[in-house]
């Protein structure tokens, strides 16, 4: 299955946040949308960055509630990991464990067409390993 399938399921809405936004406005988009990650993208809608939840709890950790009034852009992940809609669903969870990350914006001509979780690939290979289940079954039956 290709990343495409995912974004085609899951949709490919993109939650995005400015870098001058405070870390406690990101906070709140996180919370509405229930992600666990937003991106951060430049005034022509390039990805900067990528903040998540676990970037925003170390950052509070450390120093406090100040933390929440800094810039996205203070805490945010500035070395992008990105996929494009042709890779591998398998070829994510290879890298999203390697380089141990849980959010990938995928790119497309040069412009962010989605962001899939390792939720997103995990339920992936979860219903690919069903239909493949499924169609042995049938297989099977039909032998009898």
């Amino acid at each position: 299955m290709h990343v495409a399938a995912v974004l085609k399921r899951k949709g490919n809405r993109i939650v995005s946040a400015a870098p001058d936004d405070t870390v406690a406005a990101v906070t709140r988009l996180l919370t509405e949308n229930r992600i666990g990650a937003i991106l951060v993208m430049d005034d022509n809608g390039q990805p900067v960055g990528i903040l998540s939840e676990r970037d925003i709890v170390r950052a509070v950790a450390r120093d406090g509630a100040t933390a929440l009034d800094r810039p996205a852009a203070d805490l945010m992940t500035r070395d992008l990991i990105t996929a494009t809609p042709t890779d591998t669903v398998a070829e994510m969870m290879a890298v999203m464990t390697e380089r141990r990350i849980r959010h990938v914006p995928i790119i497309e001509s040069g412009r962010v067409v989605g962001v899939i979780s390792i939720g997103d690939v995990v339920k992936a290979r979860i219903d690919d390993a069903e239909l493949e289940v499924e169609s042995l079954r049938g297989y099977v039956a039909g032998m009898g």
